[in-house]
């Protein structure tokens, strides 16, 4: 239904113009329900082509079919009214173009990452017999859920074989053509899984696959060069080449895709992973900023926008950009030039998984400083007096003995032993644990074999810590005064810390420090907010 309020459409109130394509414009809206949506007004020309109306509610009905968790899904449209319109859901966040841009090439996990999110949409789209024909890094999207991909304006049936040759439009984008569509042969699934090989390509090197100086020489490469991707990390460089393979049947289904990639992230496939993408976090959280104030301050005008505005934030979603630029007509802008960033400043940025190695490492280094001194140091002393006077007997003061660590140390008391044993055990259990505090490291391996190693090691230093800290609390208590009953009920022990001492215990709790930071961290990232 088609309202007679010029800045509504189908119940959709126009906020804001996101920007313009070559089949119309994109404008934020609110629903009914005062949700955000991206709505796509057709072009008069292409509304008074009979051929385009008849196609364009083809392709409404087939976008109908399409549901997933990395699509931006189509909410309402209405083919037949007099300037047809669509209206998808809204993605507050970057295209993944925009990401590469600002940001430069993506390293190799994320690229991994962000197949995963592309092939699981492709995936979602076959499954509704429809192909995309556009998919590109400006028709995907992200935010904190992951990848989107968007603009199901030139989907078409997979029932259909014929490809459309109407004089007023241009279905996909040459640089992302696959070899049949740029030849103007039917397409299906894999010229999809096509586009998807160049769209990472270029995520990965910031160059598009077969870049060329127009579009005949694009073509022409699209169907007789192979990129360059020796330079690329062997799962990104095996996945991309056979995505990019001539012969449509020789690509990879995009489940497919998926399993791979799986394989190759392993549990860093998880929630709050998008959000660790280069740049994708203080993108996302300016973009929805600036939607909370458009939404909150400018629904009552259609803002004029742009891109330009060097000191305003972005907001993407629906395949348009959000500036900061006043609207030229006299309704107020949605968001004024007077809004400085300090206005919607962002939190402090994460700490990095660089930095929390370094401070990993950093408090191991301190804790082997630490045991080397106290191993050169007097460690502990043990006094015993008589039960019956109280009068002290014998003193015995313990160091470590690299020579013969296992060397017994005599009290001097017949009948009574000394517990020289907790010298060694607890010199060299330090060392191990310092071993195994550094191999923790290897949760952050991409290789689910050396992560299950890591895991090993945390948990085997944890158990080492926790012993620690139970024989240590006796021995603080006795430092503080505690004496205790002997083996011989004739006398009394009193162990206390010396100097070596004290620093084994410091470098015990950097140990535990370190693994606490480190797993903390870890687990942070996996619930998203690291």
């Amino acid at each position: 239904m088609q309202s007679n309020d010029p800045d509504s459409l189908g119940g959709f109130r126009l906020v804001a113009r996101l920007g313009e394509g070559g089949m119309g414009q994109v404008f934020l809206a609110l629903s009914p329900g005062g949700q955000p949506a991206a709505v796509k007004v057709i072009r008069h020309e292409f509304a008074r082509d009979a051929e385009f109306g008849q196609r364009f509610a083809r392709e409404v009905g087939a976008a109908q079919k399409v549901r997933g968790a990395h699509l931006a899904p189509l909410l309402d449209a209405d083919p037949q009214a007099e300037r047809p319109w669509l209206a998808t859901t809204y993605v507050a966040g970057p295209t993944l173009r925009d990401l590469v841009v600002d940001h430069g090439p993506l390293p190799t996990e994320q690229v991994m990452l962000l197949a995963w999110g592309i092939a699981h949409a492709l995936a979602d789209i076959h499954a509704a017999k429809v192909v995309h024909r556009d998919l590109k890094p400006g028709n995907i999207m992200l935010d904190e859920s992951g990848p989107k991909v968007i603009d199901f304006g030139i989907v078409k049936s997979l029932t259909q074989s014929a490809t459309y040759s109407s004089h007023s439009t241009r279905i996909g984008t040459p640089l992302y053509m696959s070899p049949e569509q740029a030849g103007g042969r039917a397409v299906g699934a894999a010229s999809d899984v096509f586009a998807l090989g160049s769209t990472l390509y270029f995520l990965t090197t910031g160059r598009e696959a077969f870049a060329a100086e127009n579009e005949w020489a694009v073509s022409h490469r699209v169907v007789a060069d192979d990129p360059d991707v020796s330079a690329l990390a062997p799962p990104l460089r095996q996945l991309i080449a056979a995505c990019l393979h001539k012969d449509p049947d020789q690509r990879p289904a995009p489940v497919y895709v998926r399993k791979w990639c799986e394989e190759e992230l392993g549990v860093v496939l998880g929630p709050g992973a998008w959000m660790r993408i280069t740049g994708a976090r203080a993108a996302i959280q300016a973009r929805t900023s600036a939607l909370r104030a458009l939404t909150v301050t400018g629904s009552e005008a259609v803002g004029s926008v742009s891109r330009d505005q060097p000191d305003s934030p972005r907001v993407s979603g629906g395949g348009g950009t959000l500036g900061a630029r006043p609207a030229a007509s006299s309704a107020p802008a949605v968001v004024t030039h007077a809004q400085k960033p300090a206005q919607l400043a962002q939190p402090t940025a994460p700490v990095s998984t660089g930095g929390v190695i370094a401070t990993h490492v950093t408090e191991i280094l301190l804790a082997a400083g630490a045991l080397v001194w106290a191993s050169f140091l007097p460690i502990l002393s043990e006094s015993w007096k008589e039960t019956s006077s109280g009068a002290q007997v014998a003193r015995v003061i313990e160091s470590f003995n690299l020579r013969h660590p296992w060397e017994s140390v005599s009290s001097g008391i017949p009948g009574v032993a000394a517990d020289w044993q907790l010298i060694p055990i607890e010199v060299i259990g330090t060392a191990a644990g310092l071993v195994l505090a550094l191999l923790f490291l290897l949760r952050f391996a991409r290789e689910p074999d050396l992560r299950k190693r890591g895991s090993a090691a945390g948990i085997a230093c944890s158990a080492w810590i926790v012993l620690v800290a139970f024989f240590n609390l006796f021995l603080l208590s006795m430092t503080l005064g505690l004496e205790l009953s002997d083996d011989n009920p004739a006398y009394t022990v009193r162990s206390v810390y010396m100097p070596g001492g004290w620093l084994l215990l410091l470098a015990n709790g950097l140990i535990a420090d370190a693994l606490r930071r480190t797993q903390r961290y870890l687990v942070r990232r996996a619930a998203g907010s690291a």
